[in-house]
C-alpha cells in the first residue's frame, strides 16, 4: 500500500473539496428541500448527510485510535446497534443544524488528516475481533472509502454537483475491481455457469478480468484483447459505476453473452 499511501494527503484535499461542494448545495436549501427524495431509494437528502456526517466524525475518531495504537471500529457499539441512528437526525436538531454539523465534522477530519505524515498514511487501523466491520485497512484505504462516499452521495443528492474527480476514479476503479477477489457472488442473482468470465475495458484507461469458478471469484488487471465470455467496455468512470451500482452517463459496449453480462451486477452489488 505504499504507493497509496503517497497519495493520503491528496486524497484528503479531494475529500475536503468535495465535502465542501455538498455542504454549499445543501445550505440554501429549507426543510422541504433536505427532506426531498434523493437518487437513493429510501433516503433523502437529510438521510445523506447524516450519514455523511457520521462518517466524517467516525473516521476523525479512527484516525486518532489508529495513531495511538488503539483498535478501531466505524460502528463502536456494533452496526445492527448503531447504524439507524447515524441516518437520522439527534435530539432537538433541525436539518439545518444538520448541515452545519457536517460541515464542523468535516473540517475537523481534514485536520486530523492534515497532520499525518506519508508513514502515518499506511499504519492499519484494527479493527476488535469481536466488532469486525470495514476489516483491517491502512488510514489511506480508510480516507479512498471516505472519498468514494462523498463523491457517490454528493451525485446521490440530484443537486447539480460536478462529476466525479479524475483522482476518484483513477484511484478507486483499481481498488474497487482488487475489492472483488474474495467475495462470493450473491446467490440473489441466480446460478451462474460453472466458470464465468468477465473482461472490463475502460477506454480511457486499464482492463480488468473477473472469473468465477463456483464460488471463487479472482479479479486481475488484464491485458485489453484478453479471452473472456463478456467484454464490457466504456470510460473508466463509467465501469466504476457498474461496479459502485450507480448510473453510467456515457456508452457502455458490450459484447460477448448478454445475459451473463446483466447478471454481474446482480452477482455483485455495489459497493
Amino acid at each position: 500500500m505504499s504507493s497509496l499511501g503517497e497519495r493520503g494527503p491528496e486524497i484528503g484535499e479531494a475529500v475536503v473539496a468535495r465535502t465542501s461542494a455538498i455542504v454549499e448545495a445543501l445550505s440554501p436549501l429549507d426543510d422541504d428541500g433536505l427532506g426531498a427524495p434523493s437518487r437513493l431509494p429510501d433516503w433523502n437528502r437529510l438521510t445523506i448527510a447524516c450519514h455523511l456526517r457520521y462518517g466524517a466524525e467516525t473516521l476523525t475518531r479512527m484516525t486518532s485510535d489508529v495513531i495511538a495504537g488503539r483498535t478501531a471500529s466505524y460502528y463502536p457499539e456494533g452496526r445492527a446497534r448503531e447504524r439507524d441512528g447515524t441516518l437520522r437526525q439527534r435530539d432537538g436538531e433541525t436539518a439545518r443544524d444538520v448541515v452545519a454539523s457536517l460541515a464542523r465534522a468535516g473540517d475537523a477530519l481534514h485536520a486530523a488528516w492534515a497532520k499525518l505524515d506519508e508513514h502515518q498514511w499506511t499504519v492499519v487501523a484494527h479493527e476488535p475481533s469481536d466488532n469486525p466491520d470495514i476489516g483491517s485497512e491502512p488510514l489511506v484505504v480508510l480516507a479512498l472509502l471516505r472519498l468514494t462516499e462523498v463523491e457517490v452521495h454528493g451525485e446521490d443528492l440530484d443537486l447539480g454537483l460536478p462529476d466525479w474527480s479524475g483522482l476518484f476514479v483513477e484511484l478507486a476503479l483499481p481498488f474497487r475491481f482488487a475489492r472483488l477477489r474474495g467475495r462470493r457472488p450473491d446467490p440473489r442473482a441466480g446460478a451462474l455457469p460453472a466458470r464465468a468470465t468477465w473482461l472490463f475495458v475502460a477506454s480511457d484507461g486499464p482492463a480488468f478480468r473477473i472469473s468465477v469458478t463456483g464460488e471463487a471469484v479472482e479479479s486481475r488487471p488484464a491485458e485489453r484483447d484478453e479471452p473472456a465470455d463478456v467484454v464490457i467496455d466504456g470510460s473508466g468512470r463509467d465501469l466504476l459505476a457498474l461496479v459502485l451500482g450507480r448510473r453510467c452517463r456515457g456508452p457502455i459496449g458490450l459484447s460477448g453473452d448478454a445475459p451473463l453480462a446483466e447478471m454481474f451486477p446482480r452477482a455483485f452489488p455495489g459497493p
